[in-house]
């Protein structure tokens, strides 16, 4: 059987923002401030909206609910979520706080309907001087419209979205957030960020066995079909193979796993697969993809 290859990526929006505030000392807060210019290309998908209601789930992560014309769209996010707003300093994410998520189009996701979103960043409107823009700069810190170069100095905070401290050379042509109040007036306009974030991550573990899923498998019966071992190892679990199969476990909870069979064990339950298990790859037990999100649930 041919093996394919393909991604559930989200979509890829074109666009790029700008997100400015009034200054400190304004009554209220400019809801005009966030523009989009169609002319910056960029690899994240941009949520804009307010949040209506934010509930914590079982797993300890953060559920926040926004608008999206006559539907409820949600995003999803944790302690290890960026958090900033628009001058830079850390925030906590309340009810009816504007935003703008930045979501990685390019990472892989198990879509479902309506969309929920797992941003690596949210940037949060306030009353704080400050203007954040989404571009991209040159060898000589000039950005793609050739409108403003940026002066970065030993001041200058630059990391990518998982934390790690980067040189300014790291930030040439890649798609960056900046921070900035003062723009002197010039052609083209010059400005120094306090903060640059560049729009670059490592992927977790989940997000690498999503990925494996998504492009190590093979369609057998209509049912597709993905690496056991490599998706559960990735996971955290541990796979003895038994000769016919696998035992896959992680502290209380074990899967027994057996090619051709179509029931599989979990703890002292009996299930059943779509598809049996197979041997499709010298040495690669392959099983249907509804067994990814169980193991998801013990990550």
């Amino acid at each position: 059987m041919k093996k394919a290859y393909s991604a559930i990526l989200a979509t890829t929006l074109i666009c790029g923002s700008v997100f400015t505030a009034t200054s400190a000392q304004a009554s209220t807060v400019n809801t005009q401030s966030v523009q989009t210019e169609k002319e910056t290309e960029t690899n994240f998908l941009q949520l804009v909206g307010t949040v209506s209601k934010i509930t914590k789930n079982e797993n300890g992560t953060f559920l926040a609910e926004f608008s999206k014309g006559n539907e409820t769209h949600s995003f999803t996010f944790d302690e290890k979520t960026i958090m900033l707003d628009n001058s830079g300093k850390e925030i906590e994410l309340k009810e009816g706080m504007q935003f703008t998520a930045y979501v990685d189009s390019n990472k892989p996701m198990i879509l479902i309907y309506p969309p929920q979103y797992a941003p690596e960043m949210v940037i949060v409107q306030t009353e704080e001087t400050g203007t954040v823009k989404v571009d991209k700069f040159d060898k000589d810190f000039l950005n793609k419209k050739k409108d403003l170069i940026i002066t970065v100095n030993d001041e200058t905070i630059i990391s990518n979205l998982s934390g790690k401290k980067l040189l300014a050379s790291d930030l040439v042509n890649k798609e960056v957030v900046i921070f900035y109040d003062v723009v002197l007036e010039s052609y083209p306009a010059q400005t120094s960020p306090s903060k640059i974030i560049v729009l670059e991550s490592e992927l977790s573990d989940l997000d690498q066995a999503i990925k494996i899923a998504n492009e190590d498998y093979y369609v057998k019966n209509g049912v597709k079909m993905i690496p056991l071992r490599l998706v559960a190892q990735k996971l955290g679990f541990k796979v003895e193979s038994t000769g016919k199969g696998a035992i896959i476990s992680k502290g209380a909870v074990s899967f027994t796993v057996t090619r051709g069979s179509l029931d599989y064990g979990y703890n002292k339950s009996i299930r059943k697969f779509e598809n049996a298990p197979a041997l499709l790859e010298p040495n690669k037990t392959y099983v249907s993809e509804e067994f990814l999100p169980l193991l998801i649930d013990h990550y």
